[in-house]
Parts: C-alpha cells; sequence; structure tokens
C-alpha cells in the first residue's frame, strides 16, 4: 500500500475538518467559558492540525507528482496486524494505569514505549522529551485550561 496516497488523502481530510472548526461559531454549546472564550481551545488545536496535515500532505503530493520511487518506509505492510495489536495494548494499559500512576508518571513511559516501536534513533533526546512533554502538557492543561489531570493514587 502507497502511504503517499494515504498522507494526501488523510491530509485533505484534517484540512476540511480543520477549516469546519476554524469557521463555525455554532459548533459549541455551554462548555467551559474562559477569558479566551469557549472556542478558543479547538481553534488552536485545528491551527496545529492544519499546519501538520498540510505540510505532511503537500509533502506527499509533490513526491507523487514527481512520480519518486516509494522508499521502504513509505510502504506499508499490510500482511499482518501484530504491530497495530501492539499499539492498542499500550494505549489499554495507559488508559488503566495512568488514574493510578498519574499523567506525569505513566505518559513519559508510553512515549518511550511507542518511540521504541516507531525506530527512534537518539534515545537521549527521546528520553529529555518524554519527560518534557508531559510536564509542559501537566502545566499547561492545570494553569491555562483549567482540566485537572490524573495524579499518583495507589488507593
Amino acid at each position: 500500500m502507497n502511504r503517499r496516497k494515504i498522507d494526501v488523502i488523510l491530509s485533505a481530510a484534517l484540512i476540511t475538518v480543520s477549516l469546519i472548526i476554524l469557521t463555525n461559531d455554532k459548533l459549541v454549546e455551554g462548555g467551559m467559558e474562559t477569558e479566551l472564550g469557549s472556542m478558543f481551545v479547538p481553534r488552536l488545536i485545528a491551527v496545529f492540525i492544519l499546519i501538520f496535515s498540510g505540510t505532511i500532505g503537500i509533502q506527499s503530493l509533490v513526491k507523487l507528482k514527481k512520480r519518486e520511487k516509494l522508499t521502504i518506509h513509505e510502504h506499508i505492510n499490510t500482511t499482518g496486524f501484530g504491530g497495530v495489536g501492539i499499539y492498542f495494548s499500550i494505549f489499554i494499559l495507559y488508559w488503566l494505569a495512568s488514574p493510578h500512576l498519574g499523567f506525569l508518571v505513566a505518559t513519559p513511559f508510553v512515549i518511550l514505549a511507542i518511540a521504541y516501536l516507531l525506530g527512534g534513533r537518539n534515545w537521549i533526546l527521546i528520553g529529555i522529551m518524554s519527560v518534557i512533554v508531559p510536564i509542559l502538557i501537566y502545566y499547561g492543561c492545570s494553569q491555562y485550561l483549567r482540566v485537572f489531570l490524573p495524579t499518583w493514587s495507589l488507593s
């Protein structure tokens, strides 16, 4: 299966959804009202999705137009679903463990496990990022969004 074609199709779908979120004011009823408005966070996320999916889609589209040969990483092997099962297992374990271990303890292990499965190369950088990113997310959620993520609790 050609990953470039899948990237273009999924990018187009994500860009469409992001544009709907950015342009429609009637998507939220109620919700938590902050100084920034109840649509601030969805629109912020939509902007990031728009940027990231746009860059992925444009790169894949350019390679498709040039008819470049597929690299080994751009060919999706559809003969087995073992990897998908491992990803689902990791996320189910994370879902079950995070209420007890807390977001700050459980998340770095999940990031490291996913990086290992994806073939991460720079383990020092991956280790640093797996600690810094959860701390920034935890702080940002609690301070700015007033969303409190699970904390350590063995009860």
